[in-house]
């Protein structure tokens, strides 16, 4: 029955064929059809071609960008070297520890960055020395050489050696240290260069080891200076580093999967090597440059040397899925509408690709854009570091001095009256010095002009009478006579500023006067006063005076009489006064003075405000509640309130607030909260206590930090703000005004 139903059918068929006007329709339409497939393939093709094109541009500008972020990476691990450098300039000399905490905070995310280290320039002579002081922290080092045949061995030489003293990695993890690098030829001519350019340069490509680990890597070497006695800039050591090639480049083109094959090699040597390659076929130059296929090439800036990248797209890859699939589909369907959808189909992956390609790029893009500003950024804080180091070295060691010299004079008192004289001196100095604090730190905005600056109307004898209290003490020490001219002239500047200028110019003065006599005193001229600082001490020659507000410059006289200071104090006031607007001038003879003058705009005395006094500080007589966490505070805050008739309940924790609030049924008068705890905040304690009684209760919130986000916070519960430290009659007085 079956058969007989399938032969009706082919018989149906056969007949439907033998009408000529119906063969003619199909072939039409055959053809039709074909054509239309035809047509559609050579479009789809050219589609495909298209994307392929696209796609292949989008790859070169996203390789353009991720050559970019490699050029950044390598900049910023090699400025680590230059930091390093600095901060060995600065402080003479750097600890393990010091070194190992910089590493570990600096190049933690720093690409290729193996280890760094530091080695200094010792003479033969001393090694044993050198020897015994590293091994009071590392037992097991020794100074080594590498012979011809390398082997190890002991240093004969008396000449300079260039011994590795600590190789610290990223990890905080020693590396093998004490080998002399001037025993290694290539190393030692590496060396040389650097002092002669006096710049980092860097190593060809060699093999480093990190535990059983070799790669191919480079070394970097930054110099260090140093003045002798002379002033003479000498050589102090190196700034080293050991970097990964491969982590530089596999960091960056991680995600590619295999789009592009990548060859780095050294551009500087006759000889070039291949520094990195992503495939065996191009690990020599000779095989780069016999490739066939298209490459994109670039150059990268690495120190003193340039690599030469050589970038080959695979092509196949890229077309992704543009082949013959679509186009058999089409053939063996010979349905249009299958055709058409799967053109369709395969347009949208094609547009989704290069949307995806799009955003990656525009991703990388952007991160670029970061990593420069933020390398920006840090460069600018750490030139305010620097500044700010170097100027607390130079200035700090005044009112310390001057307060040394009062509680010195205090042990040995019996008089009772004399010793209240002594520590209320004290004090004044102590607050001289809290504010210095505060200018030093303004101090570091200097360089990039932010300084703010707080021009007003003052007698000048308010600052004089300052200064006569430090500098009084510190002339007598060494034997000179201090004087100060009283004046009633009235200035208008910024007083904070020029009393930094003028302690300066006092210290310098007492510094390089071995005999005689120190004076300050002014002048009025005909629109300013000029103050003068005079004193009988070494003097300058000419070439001394135009050079003497140059950063870190010191004359040999100063040197030869006192090996203090960096240098940095005339400097400071010469940028104090270009900010402040102010005629800075020197007149000197060699061997008889100097004075240096400061020329001030003349002030309106009806414009001075109120003059500012020690208040007396009243009983205040209220219930308290402390909440500090660090106990010696807390027992201070509390005799000093005890001592304003105060009733005082302290607190270190929500623990024992907890108990507190249980125990006492009645809220306290006023709350004194530290803002920073541990694991908590002061302001949260001091709001829960308000909750619990349910009324508004007068809360002060003390706190050394600066950040503007937290005092606004502070402010905008209704707490009053106050930045440590603290002055006791400050502290009195608001506690009056509640």
């Amino acid at each position: 029955m079956q058969d007989t139903r399938m032969n009706g059918q082919f018989s149906t068929l056969s007949h439907l064929f033998k009408d000529k006007r119906a063969r003619l329709q199909a072939v039409v339409g055959l053809m039709v059809l074909l054509v239309g497939l035809m047509l559609s393939i050579a479009g789809f093709l050219e589609l495909q071609d298209i994307a392929s094109e696209r796609l292949y541009l989008q790859a070169q500008k996203h390789t353009q960008s991720q050559v970019k972020q490699i050029q950044t990476n390598l900049e910023i691990s090699l400025d680590s070297l230059t930091e390093i450098g600095v901060v060995f300039h600065v402080m003479g000399d750097v600890s393990r520890s010091q070194l190992a905490s910089y590493v570990a905070s600096d190049t933690k995310y720093h690409s290729g960055t193996v280890a760094l280290g530091w080695v200094p320039k010792i003479s033969g002579v001393d090694v044993k020395a050198f020897e015994n002081e590293v091994q009071k922290t590392n037992p097991s080092f020794h100074v080594y050489e590498i012979t011809g045949h390398g082997v190890p061995t002991s240093v004969t030489t008396r000449d300079a050696i260039y011994p590795i003293k600590f190789l610290i990695s990223p990890e905080n993890k020693d590396i093998k240290a004490g080998l002399n690098l001037a025993s290694i030829g290539s190393r030692e001519r590496l060396m040389n260069k650097a002092e002669r350019m006096e710049k980092t340069v860097i190593s060809q490509r060699i093999s480093l080891y990190y535990g059983s680990e070799r790669f191919y890597g480079f070394q970097a070497l930054h110099p260090v200076f140093s003045n002798d006695e002379l002033g003479k800039k000498v050589l102090a050591g190196f700034v080293m580093g050991n970097y990964d090639i491969e982590s530089f480049v596999k960091d960056v083109f991680t995600d590619d999967n295999g789009l592009v094959d990548i060859a780095l090699y050294d551009a500087n040597t006759t000889n070039q090597q291949v520094l990195y390659s992503s495939i065996a076929q191009l690990n020599t130059v000779d095989k780069v440059k016999q490739q066939k296929r298209q490459s994109w090439t670039y150059s990268l800036n690495v120190a003193d040397q340039q690599w030469i990248m050589e970038v080959f797209p695979n092509t196949a890859l890229l077309s992704g899925t543009a082949s013959w699939l679509p186009s058999a589909g089409l053939i063996i369907g010979s349905l249009m509408t299958l055709l058409l959808t799967l053109y369709l189909f395969i347009a949208l992956i094609k547009t989704r690709q290069v949307s995806q390609l799009s955003t990656v790029l525009e991703g990388t893009t952007t991160q670029l854009d970061v990593q420069t500003k933020l390398k920006q950024e840090a460069d600018k804080a750490n030139q305010a570091k620097s500044g700010l180091l170097r100027a607390a070295s130079h200035d700090l060691r005044q009112p310390l001095h001057t307060i040394g010299l009062l509680t010195t004079l205090l042990k040995d008192s019996d008089n009772k009256i004399e010793q209240i004289q002594l520590i209320d001196k004290t004090q004044i100095a102590v607050d001289g010095m809290n504010t210095m604090f505060g200018s030093l730190l303004d101090l570091s905005l200097l360089e990039s002009g932010e300084l703010p600056v707080n021009r007003q109307h003052f007698y000048l004898q308010d600052i004089l009478e300052k200064l006569t209290l430090d500098f009084e003490l510190q002339a007598k020490h060494h034997a000179l006579t201090f004087r100060a001219v009283e004046t009633s002239a009235c200035v208008y500047t910024d007083p904070i500023l020029l009393e930094r200028m003028l302690r300066n110019l006092l210290s310098n003065a007492i510094r390089y006067t071995p005999q005689g006599k120190v004076l300050v005193g002014c002048r009025r001229l005909k629109n300013h006063i000029r103050i003068c600082v005079l004193d009988t001490g070494i003097g300058l020659d000419n070439e001394s005076k135009e050079k003497v507000f140059d950063a870190f410059y010191r004359d040999k006289a100063a040197q030869q009489l006192s090996d203090k200071g960096l240098g940095l104090g005339l400097s400071i006031v010469q940028e104090i006064a270009n900010l402040l607007g102010l005629n800075l001038g020197v007149n000197s003879q060699l061997g008889k003075g100097t004075c240096f003058y400061i020329d001030i705009p003349i002030g309106n005395a009806t414009l001075i405000g109120e003059s500012q006094q020690i208040q007396q500080q009243t009983s205040i007589g209220k219930l308290i509640w402390i909440i500090e966490d660090d106990a010696t505070t807390r027992y201070a805050m509390e005799k000093l309130l005890q001592s304003w008739q105060c009733q005082v309940e302290t607190m270190a924790s929500s623990k024992e607030l907890a108990l507190s609030l249980k125990q006492y049924p009645t809220a306290p008068d006023v709350i004194i909260a530290d803002y920073q705890l541990i694991n908590e905040t002061g302001l949260e304690l001091a709001l829960q206590i308000q909750k619990h009684y349910n009324q508004a209760i007068p809360i002060i919130i003390i706190t050394g930090t600066s950040d503007i986000k937290i005092r606004e916070a502070i402010e905008g519960q209704g707490c009053q703000f106050m930045m440590k430290p603290i002055k006791p009659e400050r502290l009195n007085s608001r506690l009056l005004d509640l």
